[in-house]
Parts: structure tokens; C-alpha cells; sequence
């Protein structure tokens, strides 16, 4: 979907400017019918714009809509979005305001790639360009000539011809007088006209099943031999997820926007999220399978509207089972997202979970709400907020890969493979080829139709996870103590997890409102070495408040989010603070 992919987009630029200009910005993505082919491009927004997320405010709003309307068009109709998505600014020295500023060409070629590709994407057949600025971004930096505006002209992107008209911008006096041409409007009406006739949006078609004939179906079926695949070991670099959406695609639909926006979180905390989405039907199981034996998580979004987990969701775990591909999911863990409109998102939930138990999967935290409109749970920061914290709490999940409990499912296969019996001169029906190590729950003689085959050593082993669940807690109950009477070197140093590829630096960490808690973390050969102090000199500098590094040290919040969201301020090798949540198991 051309969305999905301008969001992908627009979430690797941002990453881009972060890294290049090292600051985060406030970008303002395109606007508008990401099918229309007619694309309109303003060279930077406003502050009122970056504000609102909305393109031309003010003045300059209602005379491009005017435009429109003479054309028969609405801003729905077109596609809008900016050479450079961010507002330049400055900070007045004397008064300590910020103000806007001219766009520098180092800004226009830094975000020029990403326009590039916004183009191709969006795959526009007429491109208008609002002013000279956004001229200049269209023909490297080349100022327009006067006798260019109005008039129809080719450009070629990566060797692909577009046609485009300069316009001035909407706020410019001269925008008026510009649009009033009657050959211009001519032009724009035939091209609106050719484009809804002769160019209709392309709709994939279904592919064709080829139905095997009466003959073809009466042979005997050669039993196909399942190999299986192995987990891949972990490698360096993003951690990687896959996202699995189970409900239909509808406008109105809560948990696409819950998927959505714990995709773009883990996104900004550097992890790699690949998305399927049921609906669209024509996945391919292997290639998922070559996916998840390389992924840490895996998300599984579903909906309720009746009852169950959807017919998609179902559908797509059976296909899991049956594959008998259990090595894949072995130690992968499970961000289960359930959204109701009405009711039974917990039994939805709970049967979700015990179909990851089931395949061998680990639980790693759940998401369960019922809302019924998807506006309400967009326009709610409440719950927004809330559905960050669930997603850096699975992001922490991840980087810890945190023990779990044993479970009955899992250690004895209980009620999972189906005594199947066998008469006289009638052979068990066997399913396809699974490895040696899949043996079936149910066992026993002719006689014997036992439920469970190995009871007596079901129930030791049930006492035995009693027993350490018990040393557990009483082992945490006794650390806990002891963690609270700890300073901050002192806790760092408790928490570090040894990394060689870790490089040998100093981080000094600024506590604001109490500045004799503020500590060093000397990191060197990999061990670290900590102490009370501040070092400006130091390879970062990070400051916050005590209530934050209280939320870090407790494991509520990562250093990387707590950056990204502006409740840390840094400065310094930002690489090195990227790396730090990996460092600590809080």
C-alpha cells in the first residue's frame, strides 16, 4: 500500500535528519490522495503549519483553495507535501525566541532523496512546484526564470520524465495573477479530465486458482516430506519484529490505528518491524517462516466484532500448526494485540495466547481494550500514551530477553496432538512428516486413551516449577531490598551487562533538580567504573530530572525513548547513546 510506504518513508527520514543534524525535528509528512497524479510541492512549512501538521495556513490557505475550486477540486483531491519537512529556524541571541529562517541548500540536498523517492511512490503524472524555492529543489538548486512560470515543462527523475508547471507560492501576491490564465486553467482541467478517464487507479485483480479435474483428484496424493527450519542465531544490529494484522482494513477499525502506532514506536527505538496484513491474502508461509526464524517478536493484531479472533487470525495460526515448523517459534515473543467494538476482547486475548503457548512461542506483553470508533482512540492522547508505554515495555522484553515460567503446554504437550484410534485392518491416519522430537500427548496401548501419557512425571515436574517459582520471588524479595539503598553508580554498575563491542568511553549524566546525584560512567575494556561528578568533556553529556532517571532505573522507561521524546537532553556521540539500553538490564 502507497501509505504504508510514504509512512515507512517518512519514519527512515526522520531517523535521517536525527542522525545529520543532531536534533529532533518536528517533520510534517504529505497530505492528500497518495493516488491523485497531480503532486503539489511547498518548499518548507511554517511555524503555524509544523503546529497543526496542515499545509498553507492563513491567507495563503484560502487563495490555493480558491484555486482548487475553480479547478472542481478539494485538497482531498490533489497530493501536497513539502521539499524539506521541517521549519527552519533560528534563536534570536538578545531575545532567546525562535525564528524562522531562510532554507539553506545543505538542507534542500539532505532531504532531496527522500522527496525523490516520495515522487516515485506517489507516481504523479503532473508535478507543480510553489515558488522558486521549491524550483530550485527540481533542478538542483537552478534559480527559475521568469518566462517558466505557468508554462508546461518536462523533468526527468532517475531517468523517468514528469510533466510540471511552476507556480509561484499561495502567499505570494503574484500567485493570483498567475492562476487566473485561462490557458493555465485549460491545461489543468484537461490533465484533471485525462487523468479520472484514461488513467483509473489500478486495482490488483485476484489471482486465478487452477481447480484440479475429477481425474487429477482421484490420484493418490504423495505426502509431502516438511523440512524444518531452525532459528537463526542472533547477530548484531536492529532487533527485528513481525507484525501480523488480522482485521479487514476497514477506515474505522481501532486496532489498525493500536498497530500502527506501536509499529512507529518501535521504529524510533530502532528496531526493525516487517508487517503482514492478512486481508490482502496472498502471503506466502515460507517466506514468513524464513522471517520469524531470524525475528526476536512477533506482534498479532486482531479484532473482535462478533466473536472469536476472526476467521483471518484463525486461519493464519492453523496454518502455523499444521506447517509443524515449531523450531521457528521457540523463544520468540508475543506482543498480542486484541481491540473490541463491543465485547470479548479477553477471551480473544486468551485464546491468542494460548495459540502462541501452544506453538511454542513466549509471552511477552498484551494489549486488550474495547473501543468502539477508531477516532475516539486517535484523538485520545490518554490512550495513545498508553500504547507507547505497552510498546517500550515489549521493546524492553526484547532487549533483556527475559526468562519465562514453564507452562504444561509447552514442557508436556498436553492437548496437542489427537489420539487418533485404529480399527481392525484399518491403519491411523498419520499426518505429514514432523520431527523426531514432536512425539504425541497422547500415547498408550490399544487399550489406553489417556489424556495425559507420563502423569506421574507431569506432577513431580508441576511441584518442581512450584518450588523455583517460589526461590524466584523470595530471591527478588530479598534483592529488592537491597536495590533501594543503592546510589546511581552504584546501581549502574549492579545492572551492567559486559559488551567488548562496546567502545571504550566517559558518559557524565547531569541530574537537574539534584545536581549532587549527578554521576560519571567511565567505560573501558568492557567493564565500567562509575562515580558522583559531572565531566563536560565527557564523550555524551546527558541531563534530566530525577523523576526520569528514577523511571530509567526502574525499568519504566529506556534512555533511547526518554531521548527521543525530549525528556533527555544530550549532546555529544549520539551512536554511543543509542547502545546504552543494551548496556543495563533495568
Amino acid at each position: 500500500m502507497k501509505q504504508m510506504a510514504i509512512k515507512e518513508l517518512m519514519r527512515e527520514c526522520s531517523a535521517h535528519i536525527t542522525e545529520k543534524t543532531k536534533d529532533i525535528h518536528s517533520l510534517v509528512p504529505g497530505y492528500g490522495n497518495v493516488n491523485s497524479k497531480i503532486m503539489f510541492i511547498a518548499p518548507c512549512p511554517s511555524a503555524k503549519e509544523e503546529a497543526s501538521g496542515n499545509f498553507f495556513e492563513g491567507g495563503g490557505g484560502v487563495v490555493f483553495d480558491a484555486f482548487l475550486e475553480r479547478l472542481d477540486m478539494k485538497r482531498e483531491d490533489v497530493y501536497l507535501t513539502y521539499a524539506v519537512k521541517y521549519r527552519p529556524y533560528k534563536i534570536n541571541a538578545k531575545t532567546g525566541r525562535i525564528l524562522s529562517r531562510n532554507l539553506e541548500d545543505n538542507e534542500i540536498m539532505m532531504f532531496l532523496p527522500f522527496l525523490h523517492r516520495e515522487i516515485e511512490l506517489v507516481k504523479p503524472m503532473l508535478i507543480i512546484p510553489l515558488g522558486p524555492t521549491s524550483h530550485k529543489v527540481m533542478h538542483n538548486l537552478e534559480a527559475v526564470k521568469s518566462e517558466d512560470v505557468g508554462m508546461k515543462t518536462t523533468i526527468y527523475i532517475h531517468d523517468k520524465p514528469y510533466d510540471q508547471i511552476v507556480l509561484p507560492h499561495p502567499s505570494e501576491t503574484s500567485f493570483v495573477g498567475a492562476t487566473q490564465s485561462e490557458e493555465l486553467l485549460k491545461v489543468l482541467s484537461d490533465f484533471k479530465s485525462d487523468v479520472e478517464v484514461d488513467h483509473p487507479i489500478e486495482v490488483e485483480k485476484p489471482k486465478k486458482t487452477n481447480v484440479p479435474s475429477m481425474k487429477e483428484a482421484e490420484k493418490p496424493q504423495v505426502k509431502k516430506k516438511i523440512v524444518l527450519k531452525q532459528r537463526k542465531p542472533r547477530v548484531s544490529g536492529k532487533r527485528k519484529v513481525i507484525l501480523i494484522y488480522g482485521g479487514n482494513n476497514l477506515a474505522n477499525d481501532p486496532t489498525l490505528v493500536a498497530a500502527e502506532r506501536v509499529s512507529s514506536v518501535l521504529s524510533e527505538l530502532n528496531v526493525s518491524v516487517k508487517r503482514l496484513d492478512l486481508y490482502q491474502g496472498d502471503y506466502n508461509m515460507d517466506d514468513f517462516f524464513e522471517a520469524l526464524s531470524e525475528s526476536e517478536g512477533v506482534i498479532l493484531a486482531t479484532t473482535v466484532t462478533w466473536y472469536g479472533i476472526g476467521g483471518l487470525m484463525q486461519n493464519f495460526l492453523d496454518r502455523c500448526y499444521e506447517s509443524g515448523q515449531f523450531p521457528c517459534f521457540e523463544s520468540v515473543y508475543l506482543f498480542g494485540i486484541v481491540i473490541s467494538k463491543q465485547a470479548y476482547e479477553r477471551d480473544a486475548l486468551s485464546h491468542l495466547l494460548k495459540s502462541w503457548d501452544i506453538l511454542g512461542g513466549v509471552e511477552g506483553t498484551t494489549l486488550c481494550a474495547s473501543i468502539e470508533n477508531s477516532a475516539d482512540l486517535e484523538t485520545d492522547k490518554i490512550l495513545l500514551n498508553a500504547i507507547d508505554k505497552k510498546a517500550e515495555d515489549y521493546y524492553r522484553v526484547l532487549n533483556q530477553q527475559r526468562n519465562i515460567l514453564p507452562t504444561s503446554i509447552r514442557d508436556n504437550k498436553v492437548m496437542m496432538k489427537l489420539y487418533v484410534p485404529s480399527d481392525e485392518g484399518q491403519q491411523e491416519n498419520e499426518s505429514e512428516e514432523i520431527s523426531p522430537g514432536w512425539e504425541r500427548a497422547f500415547e498408550g496401548g490399544s487399550g489406553t486413551k489417556s489424556q495425559i501419557s507420563n502423569y506421574d512425571e507431569f506432577i513431580e515436574k508441576q511441584q518442581k516449577d512450584i518450588e523455583d517459582i517460589a526461590s524466584l520471588f523470595k530471591e527478588r524479595l530479598s534483592n529488592k531490598g537491597g536495590l533501594v539503598q543503592k546510589t546511581y553508580p552504584e546501581l549502574f554498575e549492579y545492572k551492567f551487562k559486559p559488551d567488548k563491542t562496546f567502545p571504550d568511553c566517559i558518559i557524565s549524566w547531569v541530574i537537574e533538580d539534584k545536581k549532587n546525584e549527578s554521576f560519571i560512567l567511565d567505560f573501558k575494556s568492557a567493564k565500567l567504573k562509575s562515580k558522583f561528578g559531572t565531566d563536560q568533556d565527557a564523550d555524551v553529556v546527558m541531563n534530566c530530572n530525577h523523576d526520569i532517571m528514577k523511571k530509567i532505573t526502574e525499568g519504566r522507561l529506556t534512555v533511547q525513548r526518554a531521548f527521543m521524546t525530549g525528556e533527555i537532553k544530550a549532546k555529544g556521540n549520539f551512536t554511543l547513546l543509542y547502545k546504552l539500553d543494551l548496556l543495563f538490564a533495568f
